[in-house]
């Protein structure tokens, strides 16, 4: 283009009309290419005039933005004559993630936008796997280190709690023996992941045997336990072993989140295409940060935790293809929703 305009500057004394009505065809052919090709393309492109006003945008950047360009752009913080690159946070129709890169030219900024919202999901599931490999590796040396020495002391001072039973101090060693051994067991649960050992089931039953479990935990503490279980519940393809496991991790840390005399909900429902079981509590509750990072190793909110415990009951949950997640406000308790597909969905999906 740029060498059609200089061939032209250098013939145009040169032109009678109809030449010159050829060349500006030309010209008003391209300029409609460029057009076509400026509003069709998939990154969002501004053009800013030097004091910084919106002159020109296409289609995506109006869509990335939600609105009209000029009307946000003073809000963008854009460094205006200089290249630069940095990522920002859009809420605006759906919240989601944009690479922001500015090219200067003679007269103008021009501004790309780029939706990275998938591409930071995968980063953050890349680390996610990064460190659940770090606690499988970290739990072998845990396990080969530990293990034999731990059983060891934990028989001595079985004994010797046999020569002297009032002896507080043997009683405080054992139990801290005691939470060596679980925490050990959690690391060994994370580093030898099983396979579920799926059968139709229903998403209630491990549930019940769960809470028959805990009753005596939850007498002495006074909590206050609601469970509505519909009469019929759509069969699911359930480890229930497994999902004892994870409904054991969640009603200990809601559990552990209460004073005495709190209150523990519990809601089996389903929809068209998932059985769904919601825990909710009304205890501490979370922050954002602490939230975010729930269901990573070594995140917790207890004093004594290893954040395994989560850890493992997302990744179970994972295995039966359904989700996990969570809504906590400081002071207002948490909720977990667990979500697992009905059997005939999954069935049909496996067909498919």
């Amino acid at each position: 283009m740029r060498n059609f305009f200089k061939g032209v500057r250098k013939r145009i004394g040169k032109l009678d009309a109809e030449q010159l009505r050829e060349q500006y065809t030309l010209i008003a052919d391209e300029a409609d290419f460029l057009e076509k090709l400026f509003m069709a393309n998939s990154e969002g492109i501004i053009v800013l005039d030097e004091n910084g006003n919106a002159i020109k945008s296409n289609t995506a950047a109006r869509e990335l933005l939600g609105m009209d360009p000029a009307a946000v752009v003073e809000n963008l913080a854009i460094p205006l004559g200089r290249a630069s690159k940095r990522e920002m946070t859009i809420s605006y129709p759906d919240e989601k993630t944009l690479e922001m890169k500015t090219l200067p030219t003679k007269s103008a900024t021009i501004v790309y936008l780029r939706d990275i919202t998938a591409e930071k999901a995968r980063t953050e599931e890349e680390l996610r796997v990064g460190a659940t490999k770090a606690v499988r590796d970290l739990a072998a040396g845990v396990a080969h280190e530990i293990a034999n020495p731990l059983n060891a002391i934990s028989l001595n001072l079985q004994l010797l709690q046999r020569v002297h039973p009032e002896e507080e101090s043997l009683k405080t060693c054992r139990e801290q023996v005691e939470r060596l051994s679980d925490i050990l067991h959690g690391f060994l649960q994370a580093l030898r992941p099983s396979r579920p050992n799926l059968m139709p089931g229903s998403i209630a039953e491990p549930l019940k045997n769960c809470l028959a479990a805990l009753e005596k935990q939850i007498e002495e503490r006074r909590i206050a336990v609601t469970l509505d279980v519909p009469d019929a519940i759509p069969a699911v393809a359930i480890d229930k072993l497994q999902f004892e496991q994870v409904y054991f991790n969640l009603l200990k840390n809601s559990i552990e989140a209460l004073h005495e005399g709190g209150i523990i909900d519990i809601d089996v429902r389903a929809d068209d295409s998932d059985a769904i079981v919601t825990i909710r509590d009304n205890g501490e509750g979370m922050n954002e940060e602490q939230l975010v990072h729930l269901f990573e190793p070594y995140r917790t909110t207890k004093e004594k935790g290893t954040g395994l415990g989560l850890m493992v009951s997302a990744r179970i949950v994972r295995d039966h293809g359904g989700t996990i997640s969570a809504e906590s406000k400081p002071g207002e308790g948490t909720a977990f929703t667990i979500r697992i597909p009905r059997l005939e969905k999954r069935i049909r999906a496996l067909k498919g």
